[in-house]
């Protein structure tokens, strides 16, 4: 599940790029097989190999010198720190002026509705403690002395999902027959395998995007 665009971000060949929050990797994967030099960075890291190495980190306090990448990718991750603005100034030092930060997190719209379905969905241990507003967003990439050069939504399938996961309780939805055959819809779209899916979440993403993504671009100094 990508949440950026390839014809937003480029040509990604011999980049330098800290997946921030890498989770079980899906962004690393995606930009090692385009030709990245990825480092894989996370408070629990779920993986065990990148091309430019795992790293258990603080997103608050990044263990890099000045300037070392040329793309950070913080994908779903600021929702879940309790100092959003720190996290950012911290991607805007590692890549410096000029570089790069893609941004995602949920949207505000689908994720107030998931708030107000389940308390459950946000107040799990390592849940999101944030709802952002696209003006709050670009605020913070200002403070963060970013640029906001391009946005949009993404993954359009994914908010009726999460309400109804919301709806019928999150830590059981597994168990409940309609989240599965939704699921397994989700995992052949995301798979390539449902042309019809794929259409359907690009019509679906302006209005029910789950994710809002910000191509950002630090300020020269």
């Amino acid at each position: 599940m990508i949440s950026f665009r390839w014809e937003a971000l480029g040509d990604v060949q011999g980049t330098k790029v800290l997946d921030l929050g890498a989770g079980t990797g899906r962004h690393l994967r995606a930009l090692d097989a385009r030709g990245a030099w990825v480092v894989a960075g996370d408070l629990r890291p779920e993986v065990h190999a990148a091309s430019g190495g795992v790293v258990q980190l603080d997103a608050h306090h990044l263990p890099f010198r000045d300037a070392s990448f040329d793309l950070v990718v913080v994908s779903e991750v600021l929702e879940h720190v309790p100092a959003p603005l720190l996290v950012l100034r911290e991607c805007a030092r590692i890549v410096g002026p000029g570089g790069r930060v893609i941004v995602s997190v949920p949207r505000c719209g689908p994720e107030v509705i998931n708030w107000l379905i389940s308390l459950e969905y946000h107040r799990v241990p390592g849940g999101h403690i944030h709802i952002f507003t696209r003006h709050e967003l670009r605020e913070l990439s200002r403070r963060a002395g970013m640029t906001v050069e391009r946005m949009h939504h993404s993954h359009g399938l994914h908010s009726p999902y999460w309400w109804l996961k919301s709806y019928v309780g999150v830590a059981h939805s597994g168990t409940v027959w309609v989240v599965q055959r939704y699921e397994r819809s989700l995992v052949r779209e995301l798979m390539g395998q449902s042309p019809f899916l794929t259409r359907m979440e690009r019509a679906m993403n302006p209005v029910l995007g789950k994710s809002i993504v910000l191509y950002l671009r630090v300020d020269d100094r």
